[in-house]
């Protein structure tokens, strides 16, 4: 906003109030007086006629704030004046009076609009919500596939508005209901049993060849089985589940290995599902270290989804050899007896035995159906219940069993029903002024554990005693130490900051050939490490953008620049002195999820850093205004396109808060290594030292471009000359870290959108948070303490 003198004919609140006839020419809501003075005085001139500043004409903006996107325009303007932005320095100084007198007007008005749509959405259970809950309720390790992916609202899928049931979501839940059930009953007879013995020697490869043909090309052969050296590729089975036609179940394997010409451990891979031919699932078991010398014993556990899957191992980050393995001079895995067993799981189920206790199901009746209801619908619907609840399914029961339909058939229908019923697929939270006990069981449950309460949280609610305020506490200690709140920090971390977009964008191969999939899975358990590492112990949440430590393995490490991390186990690791590292902004999944897989934006950071960090985000851009390209050949850098793009009036503004964060981030690439030149895939310019990436082994092709200017200019004039200055400015305003991540956790706790009126509460929040010298295990305390949690 720039204020320039243009006289106005009418006195600007007769002049809005005209403006703010609808077209049926019913008034619309009356300005405060102290508001249109103070736009009168200070605003309109800038803010009305042809090219109205920022692209705001307060003229034809309106004072309807019953409209949602009218309600954001006018916060805005609060916020900003608030925050001594606007009107700038040099058009007008403003006393603390007269901002104070604008903003308390404006906020009186932008409440009572909020009053009237403060009604509470219904909030579903998201699909991973079910996931959970389905497992606890029947005591079983059920995978749902098929529910549709849940919409996100203010960052999050836990917020009502966002989690509506349509026709598909609803057939979606009927085909879960009978996965849930097909899991909970088992198989009718126990299934086959595979304890499977042999050693490498014995397989063949992938086209049912006999490995001595590979021998002395592709393997080694020894008195205990084989070496393998192949990293990308590597034909052998530690068992052709086709062939024994094993079911879908878990499985335990062991395997003796040790690492060959190495003084060094070799890291060994394991894949599991169909590694073939891609027809069905297959997923990552695991990576693990091989050291050298005497043999170890490999003992893994994993759960194979179809039948007829197969384990496969590889070596990783090993040069592979095709044709002399006899004389090949590099590290590789040598690999004897094999053991796998399973399924492993007990028949019948626990979960049928759990369910149905002591009732034979040849000569059951409806009275064990209602035993079996009685006892499980108290939990599913997350509350006690009566006969009326009872009636609708014991007569969906009946009704089965009259067409003919056996015990456990008829059985299946109620359930079935039971588990597409509003009452469990949805959170009820019954209450005025504040939700009944029950309601905050689940609340408190589904916050911290993504599932429904367990028999204690049940209890504390049955007694009334949940909301004594040491009580309460005393469960969130409880829960936070539990091993079920690592849900907490998949769900929370994975959507604030934006985790579960890892794969979203694939790196260009040739300008990041050191990229691979530990790396990836390495950057995901850093943070994650990091997060409960900090909610753990009570550290202060400043260390979320300037800490001393993080965790590593040797290959993060390695990406990382820090030396003498050995192995791919994580550990806490303090940082350098002179580390770039330390805090999110600095760990490769934040950095890799902020960019794209070839260049970087500032914009992109600077946006993301203002609404996930800083809790300040920008209105989105003017339609006209078209997005910034990379200039992958190196010819301009970023840095020279965004001054262009500044000059545009209508950007200015939003750019000199964007910029700044996201230019102090430059000195990462998007794969979060830290760089001084740009890479390129320009036919000139200079080329690195290395000629392959390092633990790929992929050709380097890239060459080095212009030089990475990482400096800005803070909006209230800070000169950041690199990423430790940056992380201080961060650090220096804790107060407006714990505000938003206090917004934060709220949202994704109680399931709706925070107002304007809810500032408040976030503010004792955070005073409280604050209080406890910023801990992060004490801001959940606070939001779970705050009325705002236990309103309905």
């Amino acid at each position: 906003m720039q204020f320039l003198i243009k006289p106005i004919s009418l006195p600007l609140a007769l002049f809005l109030a005209l403006c703010f006839i609808d077209r049926c020419g019913v008034s619309a809501t009356e300005v405060p007086g102290d508001v249109s003075a103070f736009l009168e005085q200070h605003c309109i001139d800038c803010h009305s006629g042809d090219e109205p500043d920022g692209d705001l004409d307060l003229t034809t903006l309106g004072f309807e704030l019953d409209d949602l996107k009218t309600r954001q325009r006018w916060l805005r303007a609060h916020d900003r004046v608030h925050a001594k932005e606007m009107p700038p320095d040099d058009a007008m100084s403003l006393t603390s009076e007269q901002r104070m007198t604008f903003t308390r007007a404006l906020s009186r008005s932008i409440v009572r609009a909020e009053a009237g749509h403060n009604d509470v959405v219904l909030r579903r259970l998201n699909k991973h919500e079910y996931q959970n809950t389905v497992r606890d309720l029947f005591d079983t390790d059920v995978i749902v596939h098929g529910l549709p992916d849940d919409s996100s609202t203010d960052g999050f899928d836990t917020v009502g508005e966002g989690l509506a049931v349509s026709a598909e979501a609803m057939t979606a839940y009927l085909a879960a209901a009978d996965q849930v059930l097909d899991a909970v009953f088992g198989p009718k007879e126990k299934p086959k049993a595979i304890h499977h013995e042999t050693n490498l020697l014995d397989q063949v490869d992938w086209r049912g060849r006999p490995m001595d043909q590979q021998i002395g090309k592709m393997f080694r052969q020894t008195d205990d089985g084989l070496v393998v050296f192949q990293s990308g590729y590597c034909p052998t089975h530690l068992v052709n589940f086709s062939r024994l036609r094993a079911p879908a179940g878990t499985y335990r394997g062991t395997l003796k290995v040790r690492a060959v010409q190495s003084e060094t451990p070799v890291t060994l891979r394991i894949y599991g599902g169909d590694t073939i031919v891609n027809r069905r699932e297959q997923h990552l078991v695991g990576y693990y270290d091989v050291p050298p010398g005497d043999w170890t014993t490999i003992e893994f556990t994993d759960r194979l989804l179809e039948a007829g899957g197969t384990f496969h191992p590889k070596c990783y980050a090993t040069r592979d050899t095709r044709k002399d393995a006899d004389t090949w001079p590099h590290p590789g895995i040598e690999i004897g007896d094999i053991t796998i067993e399973g399924p492993l799981e007990p028949w019948p189920p626990v979960s049928r035995t759990k369910l149905l206790g002591e009732i034979d199901v040849t000569s059951a009746n409806q009275a064990d159906a209602r035993t079996v209801l009685r006892r499980l619908l108290p939990k599913a619907f997350r509350r006690p219940i009566d006969d009326d609840d009872l009636k609708s399914y014991l007569e969906l029961y009946q009704s089965s069993v009259t067409t003919g339909q056996s015990f456990e058939s008829a059985l299946r229908v109620a359930i079935k029903a039971v588990l597409c019923s509003p009452e469990f697929l949805f959170l009820i939270e019954p209450g005025e002024s504040q939700i009944d006990s029950y309601a905050l069981a689940s609340r408190l449950s589904y916050f911290l554990w993504s599932s429904m309460p367990d028999e204690t949280l049940f209890l504390l609610a049955a007694n009334g005693s949940l909301s004594n305020p040491r009580v309460l506490r005393g469960q969130v200690e409880r829960m936070l130490n539990s091993p079920r709140a690592a849900r907490l920090t998949k769900g929370f971390t994975g959507q604030w900051l934006d985790l579960r977009e890892i794969d979203f964008t694939q790196p260009d191969a040739n300008l990041y050939p050191e990229f691979d999939e530990l790396l990836r899975v390495s950057m995901i358990r850093e943070t994650e490490l990091f997060f409960e590492e900090i909610l753990k112990n009570d550290l202060s949440l400043v260390n979320f953008v300037d800490s001393e430590f993080t965790f590593l393995n040797e290959r993060l490490a390695r990406h990382y620049g820090i030396d003498e991390i050995h192995g791919q186990a994580f550990r806490k690791v303090q940082l350098p002195d002179d580390s770039q590292r330390g805090g999110l902004l600095t760990q490769a999944s934040v950095l890799k999820v902020t960019a794209n897989g070839t260049s970087t934006s500032p914009v992109l950071r600077g946006v993301w850093i203002l609404e996930n960090i800083l809790g300040t985000p920008t209105p989105p851009p003017p339609d006209s205004v078209g997005s910034i390209e990379p200039d992958i050949r190196g010819a301009t850098t970023i840095r020279e396109q965004l001054i262009k793009h500044r000059d545009i009036e209508s950007c200015a503004a939003c750019h000199r808060r964007i910029d700044p964060p996201g230019f102090a981030l430059e000195c990462f690439d998007p794969i979060g290594g830290y760089r001084h030149e740009y890479r390129t895939m320009a036919t000139e310019g200079r080329r690195p030292k290395l000629k392959q990436a390092p633990f790929t082994y992929n050709w380097v092709r890239y060459r080095l471009g212009q030089d990475v200017d990482s400096t800005a200019v803070m909006p209230n004039g800070m000169t950041i000359t690199d990423i430790t200055s940056f992380r201080n400015a961060l650090a220096s305003d804790p107060d407006r870290l714990t505000t938003n991540l206090a917004e934060q956790l709220l949202t994704y706790a109680i399931g709706r959108k925070l107002g304007f009126s809810d500032r408040p509460l976030v503010d004792q929040i955070v005073t409280q948070t604050r209080e406890r010298y910023y801990g992060f295990r004490s801001l959940v305390h606070a939001v779970v303490q705050s009325p705002a949690f236990q309103q309905p």
